[in-house]
């Protein structure tokens, strides 16, 4: 059974190859109701190559054409060969619409070790590939990544944090450790925080593997919060400054610091919901008091949009 961690790899990986080449996810196949979950063809340019390579183990797997099929839960036999089928269907549609060879290599992203799978396909280790990568007899195009199996290096974290359990959770802190400017924080995190929202947003819903992430994540909001705080208190300032220069420069600095906190509830309103209200930006525009901007982020970050809408006319009264 897929789950909403497979959409979020998709995310991850569909954000992570975007700038390097095309790619699709949910891609149709023609011959079969079902779809790909992820299908990326790389742009040869030079420029696009060397974004590719700033994603470690991942740039390897997409080189040439390919399908990837991330599953957070290890799949079973059956499932990995439906994800077969899917593959076949879509090499003839890809050899029917002209596409030259080499077929599309089809890669499948585990959580854990698919045992009878992996014996029923004979996968074996794929060399010149660091461990956890196998591949079946040449002529299917097909690999596995076994990401519990991969290193603890840094040009395997994008695909560990497609884990679970302990590899997910060491995933994490290794994520929260790399510079704020880190190209897998900025593609990661904002992915890793809608996951954390959606979940938090359906309670009754909620699973054994959901109370895990949240475990696993909660480090996350507060520093994704503080990194909001600081760009929207640097864009904040610049603009009080600006606007402040007859008042004096202290006085710019005091309201700057105020619309940057504004700017980061705005930020973390958006991440949530989208584009924010007019009625609630005019609120927050109005607002002066900055303590209570300060407490307003929690509920921003847990509340519903109408919770939210609500508490800004509450304390406009």
């Amino acid at each position: 059974m897929r789950t909403v961690y497979d959409q979020f790899a998709k995310q991850l990986l569909r954000d992570a190859l975007a700038a390097s080449g095309s790619v699709e996810t949910d891609a149709e196949v023609s011959s079969d109701p079902q779809r790909i979950d992820v299908l990326y063809v790389a742009d040869p340019e030079p420029a696009s190559a060397a974004l590719r390579s700033a994603l470690g183990l991942i740039s390897r797997l997409v080189e040439a054409a390919c399908l990837l099929e991330p599953f957070h839960q290890t799949p079973d036999a059956d499932e990995l060969l439906a994800c077969r089928r899917k593959h076949l269907a879509f090499r003839h549609a890809w050899r029917s619409g002209g596409k030259k060879p080499p077929d599309p290599m089809l890669w499948v992203l585990s959580s854990g070790r698919p045992e009878a799978a992996m014996r029923g396909l004979e996968f074996r280790r794929a060399a010149g590939f660091p461990r956890g990568v196998y591949l079946a007899a040449p002529w299917l195009r097909l690999g596995l990544v076994v990401i519990s199996a991969l290193s603890e290096r840094r040009d395997t974290l994008l695909l560990r944090l497609m884990g679970a359990g302990r590899v997910l959770r060491r995933a994490v802190a290794e994520l929260l450790r790399l510079p704020p400017d880190a190209l897998e924080r900025r593609l990661a995190l904002p992915v890793l925080l809608r996951l954390r929202l959606k979940i938090l947003a359906e309670p009754e819903q909620r699973t054994a593997d959901d109370a895990e992430f949240l475990m696993s994540t909660q480090d996350i909001v507060e520093t994704w919060r503080q990194q909001a705080f600081a760009e929207g208190i640097e864009k904040g300032i610049e603009k009080g400054i600006e606007k402040g220069i007859e008042k004096g420069r202290e006085k710019g600095i005091e309201e700057g610091t105020l619309r940057g906190l504004v700017q980061g509830l705005v930020e973390v309103y958006r991440a949530r919901f989208g584009p924010v209200p007019e009625e609630a930006r005019a609120l927050l525009e109005r607002t002066t008091d900055e303590r209570l901007v300060r407490a307003w982020f929690e509920p921003f970050a847990s509340a519903s949009a109408a919770e939210i809408l609500e508490a800004l006319r509450s304390s406009a009264r």
